[in-house]
């Protein structure tokens, strides 16, 4: 009897090593195979966009502790989140840095892909952050921060310490997108509750001038959010309610509008994130369709990316989005907590 059941034993071991094995073969079949980087568009058109990698928070470069503890009395709760909830601002620095705000996490999370590291900024002091909601940076590498709770703009230097503070009391109501024109330091501010864009020195924080007022004529907005400034200066304003895009010169001109109300490729329906290439093509993303569309300067729909879901090139509620100077779009993806990044694809033709 006894010799059986350790012969039951050692059968019933080594199916179950046998099982392990053929696991670990699979999931390194698995590795040696990875699957292709979806594009857009499908072949055989010509690739235009290219997906690249996904940003969650720090399990990207670190592997998740806690070990028995955690498994004993659960996560620390009061422990400040490290991973991605609802990330919405977006904004790179020269070294490659990405900068992203959470409103939910009430963060600001600086990835480095060169370190292999996240980190965080304006964690200490008065000004700590509370709501984060817009990021830009300038070109001495201050970053500056749209607070909704603090109803300011504050600034950081690389060293994490304050720089600088925007806004005077009642002077923001509910600052959200930022954007830098580095070549003349002047900030950026969306409000969307004045419906204004307002202008600052980024250097000292002097406010220049106000854009717009609330309206749907040409120049005012309804409810702006989120900001870009291309190479030659120039503004543009996600008018969410207005269901368009408005492009201003750098004195505060208007020069054109992209966008309509409607439900197909080239409409607007919840714009929130712009950006602009290096080629002036300006990329939109809109929380009701779940993707970011492309336009060409002159406002002609180019190309769509994504659909909902939660895979690579898919969304649920993408927010901010961010083009840098090599091209790369970044797009808070709010719903799936995470920012997607792709690369925009130049064919040899183009390079001619």
């Amino acid at each position: 009897m006894i010799r059986r059941t350790s012969l039951s034993v050692a059968f019933m071991v080594g199916l179950m090593v046998a099982a392990c094995l053929a696991t670990v073969g699979a999931a390194d079949k698995k590795k040696a195979a990875p699957a292709a980087a979806p594009v857009w568009p499908l072949p055989p058109d010509l690739p235009r966009i290219r997906y690249v990698t996904a940003y969650h928070g720090l399990t990207d470069f670190k592997k998740p502790g806690g070990g028995w503890k955690s498994l004993l009395i659960g996560p620390d709760i009061d422990r400040p989140a490290t991973q991605l909830m609802k990330p919405y601002g977006i904004a790179v620095a020269r070294d490659g840095r990405v900068f992203v705000t959470d409103t939910a996490a009430r963060r600001v999370f600086v990835f480095d892909s060169h370190a292999k590291s996240v980190t965080f900024i304006g964690e200490k002091g008065p000004l700590k952050v509370v709501k984060p909601i817009g990021v830009a940076i300038d070109a001495a590498d201050t970053v500056f921060v749209a607070d909704a709770t603090l109803k300011r703009v504050v600034g950081y230097r690389p060293d994490g310490t304050v720089a600088i503070a925007i806004g005077h009391e009642g002077e923001l109501e509910n600052p959200s997108g930022l954007a830098i024109d580095r070549g003349r330091a002047i900030l950026y501010v969306a409000d969307a509750k004045k419906h204004q864009v307002l202008c600052y020195s980024s250097t000292d924080g002097v406010f220049i001038r106000a854009i717009g007022k609330r309206g749907t004529e040409a120049g005012e907005f309804n409810f702006p959010t989120n900001l870009s400034v291309d190479r030659s200066g120039r503004l543009y304003v996600t008018d969410t309610l207005n269901f368009r895009v408005q492009i201003f010169d750098p004195s505060g001109t208007l020069v054109k509008s992209i966008g309509t109300q409607g439900d197909g490729p080239g409409h607007l329906n919840r714009a929130k994130g712009v950006g602009v290439d290096s080629e002036g093509h300006v990329y939109v993303a809109d929380t009701s369709f779940n993707n970011f569309q492309i336009f060409d300067a002159d406002g002609s729909i180019l190309l769509f990316v994504g659909s909902t879901g939660d895979g690579p090139g898919e969304f649920l509620l993408p927010a901010g989005l961010f083009v840098d100077d090599e091209d790369r779009i970044y797009v808070a993806d709010q719903g799936n907590a995470r920012v997607q990044v792709f690369q925009r694809v130049i064919q040899n033709a183009q390079r001619k």
